[in-house]
C-alpha cells in the first residue's frame, strides 16, 4: 500500500490520501525533497505530492552522493514504481530536471506508466552542451563564488562558510552528476511538457529552455518567471498555480 511506503528515497510532502494525481518532484544540486515540504496542488485537483529525495543530503547525509546519472536514474526508478499506479506528473527544477528527464526515459524502456506531463524548471534541453566552465573541479574560492551566483545577491554573505565547507562534497557531486552525463538519442517523449525559465538566470537562458520542444511529440509550454537560477524559492505559488493550471487543461485528473 502507498500509504504505508517506507523509502528512503521518497518524502510525502501532502494532499489528498486517495489522490487522483500525483505531483512527484525532484529538488536541484544541493538541495533535497524539503524544497517541496510546503507544496499543495489546488484541491479540485485531488492530487497528492511526493518529493525524491537523493542520498547525500538531509536525512540520508551519511550516504554518498551519486556522481553519475545513470546510475541515481537506475535506483530511483524501482524506487518510484509503487507511486505509478495512477496518473502521475513529474516536476524538476534544475539538476532534478535532468534526472526526470532522464527517469522517463528509464521508465518507457522498462514499460512502466508514463507521467501525464513532465515540467522541467532552469535547465537546458538535455542535448545541449554546457557552455560554462565546470564547477565540480573549481578550487574553493571559485566553486564558492560560483554557489553565489546561482543563490543569487540576496544570499551573499548571510551563508555560514563553513557550513558551505560542509556540504561542498554533496555539492561537488552533484555538480559532476550533471557535467558527466551524455544525451543519447531515443524518440521523443509522448507527453506533454511544461518548462520553467528564468529570466536572470545565470546558468541556463531562455532560448535553452525553449529547445525542450524537440524532446517530446506533444505540446511544449515555456513560461518565463522574474529572478535567478534558484527563483523556484520565492515563487512556488506562481510556479504551482502554473502547474495546476496545466494539469487542469489536460483533463482527466479531476475528480
Amino acid at each position: 500500500m502507498v500509504g504505508e511506503l517506507t523509502s528512503r528515497w521518497l518524502r510525502r510532502c501532502g494532499g489528498t490520501t486517495d489522490p487522483a494525481l500525483r505531483l512527484i518532484c525532484l529538488p536541484n544540486a544541493g538541495a533535497g525533497a524539503s524544497m517541496f515540504n510546503r507544496w499543495t496542488l489546488p484541491d479540485e485537483l485531488w492530487a497528492e505530492v511526493w518529493a525524491v529525495q537523493p542520498p547525500g543530503r538531509e536525512n540520508r547525509q551519511k550516504e554518498p552522493a551519486f556522481r553519475r546519472l545513470d546510475a541515481l536514474v537506475g535506483e530511483l526508478t524501482d524506487e518510484l514504481l509503487p507511486l505509478l499506479d495512477r496518473p502521475y506528473a513529474l516536476f524538476g527544477h534544475s539538476m532534478g530536471a535532468l534526472v526526470a528527464f532522464e527517469l522517463c526515459r528509464a521508465l518507457r524502456r522498462g514499460g512502466a506508466p508514463l507521467p501525464v506531463r513532465l515540467m522541467v524548471s532552469a535547465h537546458r534541453a538535455p542535448d545541449l552542451p554546457g557552455w560554462r566552465p565546470r564547477a565540480s573541479t573549481l578550487p574553493r574560492p571559485e566553486f564558492l563564488a560560483r554557489l553565489a551566483e546561482l543563490a543569487g545577491p540576496s544570499t551573499v554573505g548571510q551563508v555560514d562558510p563553513d557550513l558551505l565547507d560542509y556540504l561542498s562534497p554533496m555539492m561537488r557531486a552533484d555538480f559532476e552528476l550533471c557535467e558527466t552525463y551524455e544525451y543519447v538519442v531515443e524518440e521523443p517523449m509522448p507527453m506533454p511538457f511544461t518548462c520553467f525559465a528564468a529570466v536572470d538566470d545565470p546558468e541556463v537562458r531562455v532560448d535553452e529552455m525553449l529547445a525542450w520542444r524537440r524532446h517530446t511529440t506533444e505540446d511544449c509550454q515555456v513560461y518565463p518567471f522574474a529572478g535567478g537560477h534558484l527563483y523556484v524559492r520565492d515563487r512556488a505559488d506562481e510556479v504551482l498555480d502554473r502547474i495546476g493550471t496545466d494539469l487542469a487543461a489536460q483533463g482527466g485528473v479531476i475528480v
